[in-house]
């Protein structure tokens, strides 16, 4: 199957077979506590590599979806501009925006050949959205290009348990959208950064299981004390113990202009 057709395929999917678009306009806004949790922290993990705020600092989101990541960092700070190839997921996205009383700018594009000059924004973040692209190192090359101080990622990490579990057939390799899931290595992306002007790297995993939307029975884990043990036992696993072998890598590229800054 060409990368044409299989864009097309997930465009398609996004564009009008999104199972549940209520779930995310909102997500995760109504959802139980500990899966609030997890998001906080999975957006966390990532903006803390930075070691300084994103206040006032212009951030572009590419692949936004419908615009959960926008909203993470709008509300620490950030102007941001999100885009994505799918009309329905911008369209989502907008109701998100009005719902929320969220202000930021809705652009249709491609992560591969972004509408945007050189050094156009700060920051660059993804999340969860280079593993749909057949290409992800050009949509790297183009968050690069526009980046004037770093670029963001999170995404899954290339983990040996997954790959045993995709070969034992408990974990599926694709998603529902038609594309395979695509795993990344921090040293991989240091030395593609490296060779794209990038200077200084973060990177940090955990192992972390999730559904989208969280089955029904998470509900019971809001209630005390049960979600203070499950926030004790997956920062103990997923972070502490387990998370060298997580499934999921949080990355940051800096340049050397933006280590300059002092850190706020």
């Amino acid at each position: 199957m060409s990368a044409a057709t299989i864009r097309a395929d997930q465009t398609d999917y996004y564009d009008n077979r999104v199972e549940d678009p209520e779930f995310e306009i909102n997500r995760p806004h109504g959802e139980s506590r500990f899966y609030r949790y997890l998001m906080d922290f999975k957006f966390n993990r990532v903006v803390g590599l930075l070691g300084r705020r994103l206040e006032a600092s212009t951030v572009l989101v590419i692949c936004c979806g419908s615009g959960m990541d926008a909203e993470y960092l709008i509300r620490r700070g950030a102007r941001v501009v999100a885009m994505d190839i799918s009309i329905g997921c911008l369209q989502r996205a907008r109701v998100r925006g009005a719902r929320y009383g969220l202000e930021f700018t809705l652009v249709r594009g491609d992560a591969d050949d972004l509408p945007f000059s050189d050094a156009s924004f700060d920051y660059t973040f993804v999340h969860d959205g280079l593993h749909h692209l057949t290409e992800p190192e050009r949509a790297i090359r183009e968050m690069a290009r526009v980046s004037r101080l770093g670029i963001l990622i999170s995404e899954p990490a290339d983990a040996s348990l997954t790959r045993l579990l995709t070969r034992a057939h408990i974990m599926k390799p694709y998603e529902e959208a038609g594309n395979v899931v695509l795993r990344f290595d921090a040293q991989r992306l240091s030395q593609l950064c490296h060779d794209l002007g990038f200077t200084h790297f973060s990177s940090s995993r955990y192992l972390v299981k999730y559904g989208h939307p969280p089955a029904r029975w998470w509900r019971w884990l809001d209630l005390s004390p049960v979600f203070q043990v499950s926030r004790a036992v997956f920062l103990l696993f997923g972070v502490s113990l387990l998370g060298r072998w997580g499934n999921k890598l949080s990355f940051v590229a800096e340049r050397a202009e933006a280590r300059a800054q002092v850190p706020v």
